[in-house]
């Protein structure tokens, strides 16, 4: 999986982790966000590595779905790009509101 996929699992995941299984959430997390490899997660959740791979490449499907479906990240992205837009071509003082409009948007 290159780079940008890898990214985009773990984007996914902050918005559609919630739906996953605790177990799920914990793989992703663990293999995503904290850079463990399948034999450190096979180990603290003894099961084998590949048991570990299956259960990522379920969770990844799951969250791809969930995109597909919504579109929640393509959205945001889109909305935070005009967002940052608009502060260009705005007065000062609208610029800070604008600022943290885009904060709450990707929060």
């Amino acid at each position: 999986m290159e780079k940008r996929e890898k990214l985009f699992i773990s984007l996914y995941n902050d918005y559609y982790g919630s739906l996953l299984t605790d177990y799920q959430r914990e793989l992703i997390d663990g293999y995503y966000n904290l850079d463990m490899s399948l034999s450190e997660l096979a180990e603290e959740h003894n099961i084998s590595p590949q048991g570990v791979r299956d259960a990522l490449k379920r969770a990844e499907k799951q969250l791809q779905f969930y995109e597909e479906k919504l579109s929640l990240v393509k959205k945001t992205q889109k909305v935070k790009a005009l967002i940052e837009e608009v502060i260009e071509d705005s007065a000062p003082a609208q610029r800070q509101k604008l600022k943290e409009a885009i904060d709450v948007l990707v929060e």
